[in-house]
């Protein structure tokens, strides 16, 4: 057995436990056929249905988020990564192991609950809400791993309500879409007409694997387990491609700039949650100097890898974007694609911009120095320079504001000389 798995069992069940849970559960079970009466299977249904979720969806969440949490609150986790276990042993011993009593107290409720909605007729319909209810449960456990996982390498303070709000974030970024799908009886994907229930257990089994990839790189990362880059920019492409499924036409241009902003999110998240270190930058350029590729792409951050994924999505952009005006600008592709490929420089620059930053002798607050330098390029110099009615001068300072080729010179100069003062960064701060 693994042993991370049985020692997690350990510390979840106990005599007392086992014994507990089935009666205050059998309690409210009969707290709400008393207060209910007239209706019995179906309050039985509903009574269970809320159980379950509270006590898998619930608890047992946070009783995965507190197995990494604890072991670091408690000094354990260093002894975790010293352990022989390989990564995907280790996420998946403590993703069962953890959530087992909430499990357990589930199982309960679905023995009460399934048998009452199939008394109402419900028969079609019951095993697929089960279904979909273990799924998000298991979305919803190995989401929050991954997310105290990634908290814990980026170091610092790591507390319960971080871990949370996070997996809060994620979830109310991607729920939107999927809640919106799901106002009709049908929901059409990429030109296909699914059934309603069956196309949101689909979609939680998605994401439910994809949370458990998630877990178990994350889980590969802090083990220090070299990987080749390819889970964040993956995961971009799979968002990308549910997100875009949805749209009714123009489906190559939505794709792409679906799959740009996408990109830009996942860029700037993993740019502002990974330390960029100087040493760690210089071990990457060692390698990579050295034509030492595997070594060099395994230890390359996240944020590289969708930056460039960001490229061909704006280059889609370009030639599928509906033309809006003549001729030239049909063959050249439309101001909106220009925008595009320069957002793309932009980027580029904002994250020239950030190692700069981070590779300064002296400073200790590279991340809030960087969101100040982002508000003043974004927000300030833009504000103040629309006073003087310049587009010419306003464009200059914020590309995004002109159109065409303008667009892309402006944008390509930001990116030279964000490039130039990382390089005067790099050379001065070389080791001796």
């Amino acid at each position: 057995m693994n042993p991370e798995f049985r020692r997690q069992l350990w510390l979840q069940f106990s005599a007392t436990r086992l014994i507990v849970l089935p009666m205050l559960v059998l309690a409210c079970f009969a707290a709400a056929s008393l207060s209910q009466p007239n209706d019995l299977p179906q309050t039985l249904a509903l009574t269970g249905a809320a159980l379950f979720g509270l006590l898998v969806w619930g608890m047992g969440t946070l009783a995965a988020g507190a197995s990494v949490i604890d072991e670091i609150t408690e000094h354990t986790w260093d002894q975790q990564r010293m352990s022989a276990l390989q990564p995907w042993a280790m996420t998946w011993g403590k993703l069962a192991g953890a959530t087992s009593y909430g499990w357990y107290g589930g199982l309960i409720c679905l023995l009460v609950a399934v048998p009452g909605a199939l008394l109402q007729g419900r028969g079609n319909t019951v095993l697929w809400f089960v279904v979909a209810g273990v799924l998000g449960g298991v979305l919803l456990q190995a989401l929050l791993i991954a997310v105290n996982l990634q908290l814990a390498k980026a170091g610092g303070r790591i507390t319960r309500g971080g871990g949370v709000a996070a997996l809060v974030l994620v979830l109310l970024w991607g729920v939107v879409p999927l809640i919106s799908a799901f106002n009709n009886e049908q929901a059409t994907w990429w030109g296909q007409t699914f059934g309603r229930l069956n196309f949101m257990v689909a979609s939680l089994a998605l994401f439910a694997g994809c949370a458990l990839v998630a877990a178990w790189r994350s889980m590969a990362e802090v083990l220090a387990v070299r990987q080749w880059p390819w889970g964040w920019p993956a995961l971009a492409c799979v968002i990308t491609a549910y997100l875009a499924g949805f749209s009714p036409d123009h489906r190559l241009a939505v794709f792409s700039v679906t799959g740009l902003m996408v990109s830009s999110v996942f860029t700037y998240a993993a740019l502002l949650t990974e330390p960029q270190l100087r040493p760690m930058w210089q071990r990457v350029a060692t390698r990579l100097g050295s034509s030492q590729w595997r070594a060099g792409l395994q230890q390359l951050p996240r944020w590289p890898t969708t930056l460039a994924l960001a490229l061909p999505f704006a280059l889609l952009a370009v030639v599928s974007m509906p033309p809006e005006s003549g001729p030239p600008l049909r063959v050249l592709g439309s101001p909106v694609g220009f925008l595009s490929v320069a957002w793309v420089m932009l980027m580029a620059r904002d994250c020239a911009l950030a190692l700069f930053l981070a590779f300064s002798p002296t400073g200790r607050r590279p991340l809030r120095s960087f969101l100040v330098l982002i508000l003043v390029l974004y927000g300030l110099l833009p504000w103040l320079l629309r006073s003087f009615d310049s587009t010419l001068l306003l464009g200059l300072v914020q590309p995004l504001m002109m159109g065409g080729v303008l667009s892309l010179a402006f944008a390509a100069l930001h990116l030279m000389l964000a490039l130039g003062l990382l390089r005067w960064r790099w050379q001065t701060t070389a080791p001796a």
